[in-house]
C-alpha cells in the first residue's frame, strides 16, 4: 500500500472517528433530552387528568373507559385497578416502548394514585433518525476527507517521490552525483535537503576512496620496486647487508609517510575536537625546524592538534625543502574569520601560473628536482577543510613563498595542555 493510499485512509479514519464521537456525545445529549421531555409530557399528562378525576366517587369496581383520555391511564389503590382510561394499558414487554408517571389521586381514597403512560414511538423515531444521520454524514465526509486528501496528497508528495526515484536509479547505476529539488516544505524540504548532504558525503567518500587506491597505487610502485632492486642486488652479490637494510629502510620509512599523507587524504570530517593552545602548538613546530616564530604567546583554540601539528610540519619541511638556508617565518594571529598561520620562506618562490595549483594532489612544480610525492600541501589542504578552514598560497614580497592557513574564530574555554 502506498504512502498516498494510507494518508487516505488516515484522513478517512481521523474525520470518521471524529465525527463519530461528536455523533455519539450529541446522541446521549439528545437523548437525555428526550427523555427529560416524555417524562415532563407524561407527568403533565397525569396531573391534568387527576385534576378532572379528583371529585370522582370511590366505587369498589372499576368504572368502564370513558375514552375521555388521550392516553392510557388507569386509577390504582392497593394495587386493584379502580378505573381505566385511555386504552388498554401496557403491560409486559410493552412497557419499554412506553413512558409511565405517577401522581397521587385525591378523592379516591387513601392510596390512591393516577398512572399514565405515553407512547414513546415518535421519539424513537426520531433518535432512530438522529443515528442515521450521523452514520450517513459521518460516511460521506469520512469519504470526502478520503478523496481529498488523496487529491492533495499528490502535490505534496511529490517530493518524496521524486526522492524514491532518485534513490531507485542510483541504486541501479551505482551514481552518486544524483540529487533530488529541494522542493514542498518543512519536513520534506529538510528531508531532501539532508538527502543531498547525505549523497555529497557519500560521493566525496568514494572519490576519496578511489584517489587513495589510484594513488596508493601508483606512488607504492616506485619505493616497492626500489626495495626489490636492491634484495635482487644483495642477492646476486653486488651490494652489501648493510647496504640493502639501509636502501629498504629508507624506502620504508619513505612509504610509511606517503602513506600517512594518503590516509589524511581519504579521511572523512570526523575530527576529535579538543582546546589546546594554537600559539604554543606552532612555536614548537617553528624551534624544531629553526624557523622564527611570532604572534601571541597563548591562543586557545578547539581542534585536532595532531593533524595542525602534521599541516605545520608539511609546510617546514616544503620550506627547507625548496628553500634551503633562507629564513622563514610562522606567524599566528586573529583575524575577522578567525586565526591565520603563516608559513612565509625568503626562496625563490613559484611563478603566477603554477601558484594556482599548489595544494592538488601529487602536482609537483615542472624543475622541482628535490625529492618527494606532491602531496604535502594537499595535506595542508585537507586539514584545514576538515577544520572548516581554507588554504591560500601567495607570492612572497620581495620574493619566496607565502602558505596562510586560515581556521575558523577561536573558542574562549581553558587552555588545555598539547
Amino acid at each position: 500500500m502506498s504512502l498516498r493510499t494510507r494518508l487516505a485512509l488516515f484522513i478517512a479514519v481521523a474525520v470518521a472517528v471524529a465525527l463519530l464521537a461528536q455523533g455519539g456525545l450529541g446522541y446521549l445529549d439528545f437523548r437525555t433530552t428526550v427523555l427529560h421531555d416524555v417524562d415532563r409530557d407524561a407527568r403533565q399528562e397525569a396531573e391534568r387528568l387527576a385534576r378532572r378525576l379528583a371529585p370522582g366517587v370511590d366505587d369498589d369496581h372499576p368504572a368502564p373507559d370513558d375514552g375521555s383520555a388521550p392516553v392510557p391511564a388507569r386509577v390504582l389503590r392497593g394495587g386493584r385497578v379502580l378505573r381505566a382510561l385511555g386504552g388498554p394499558f401496557p403491560a409486559g414487554e410493552q412497557l419499554g416502548d412506553w413512558r409511565l408517571a405517577r401522581v397521587a389521586l385525591g378523592g379516591w381514597g387513601e392510596g390512591a394514585v393516577l398512572e399514565v403512560a405515553v407512547p414513546m414511538r415518535e421519539y424513537q423515531r426520531g433518535l432512530r433518525a438522529y443515528q442515521q444521520t450521523v452514520v450517513v454524514t459521518t460516511t460521506g465526509l469520512a469519504l470526502l476527507g478520503a478523496v481529498v486528501a488523496w487529491l492533495l496528497s499528490r502535490g505534496a508528495l511529490r517530493p518524496l517521490e521524486g526522492m524514491i526515484g532518485v534513490t531507485g536509479r542510483v541504486a541501479v547505476s551505482g551514481d552518486l552525483r544524483a540529487r533530488v529539488p529541494e522542493a514542498g516544505a518543512g519536513e520534506l524540504a529538510r528531508l531532501g535537503a539532508s538527502f543531498n548532504v547525505m549523497m555529497a558525503r557519500l560521493e566525496g567518500f568514494r572519490q576519496r576512496e578511489a584517489e587513495f587506491t589510484r594513488h596508493a597505487s601508483h606512488e607504492l610502485r616506485t619505493p616497492l620496486a626500489a626495495m626489490k632492486a636492491q634484495l635482487d642486488a644483495n642477492h646476486a652479490g653486488w651490494v652489501t647487508d648493510a647496504e640493502a637494510l639501509a636502501a629498504a629502510r629508507a624506502q620504508v620509512e619513505r612509504m610509511t609517510r606517503l602513506t600517512e599523507a594518503l590516509l589524511l587524504l581519504a579521511r572523512e570530517d570526523r575530527l576529535e575536537m579538543r582546546t589546546f593552545d594554537l600559539a604554543r602548538l606552532a612555536a614548537d613546530a617553528a624551534a624544531r625546524h629553526g624557523a622564527r616564530y611570532a604572534g601571541p604567546a597563548a591562543l586557545p583554540f578547539s581542534g585536532t592538534p595532531p593533524l595542525l601539528t602534521r599541516a605545520l610540519e608539511n609546510l617546514l619541511e616544503n620550506a627547507g625543502k625548496y628553500a634551503p638556508g633562507a629564513p622563514v617565518n610562522v606567524t599566528v594571529a586573529r583575524s575577522d574569520a578567525g586565526v591565520e598561520l603563516h608559513v612565509v620562506d625568503a626562496g625563490p618562490g613559484v611563478s603566477g601560473a603554477e601558484l594556482a595549483r599548489l595544494g592538488e594532489a601529487f602536482y609537483r612544480a615542472p624543475g622541482t628536482r628535490s625529492p618527494g610525492h606532491g602531496l604535502g600541501l594537499a595535506v595542508v589542504r585537507r586539514v584545514a577543510q576538515a577544520h572548516g578552514g581554507t588554504l591560500r598560497v601567495e607570492a612572497a614580497a620581495p620574493h619566496g613563498l607565502a602558505v596562510i592557513l586560515t581556521l575558523p574564530r577561536p573558542t574562549p574555554p581553558a587552555v588545555a595542555g598539547s
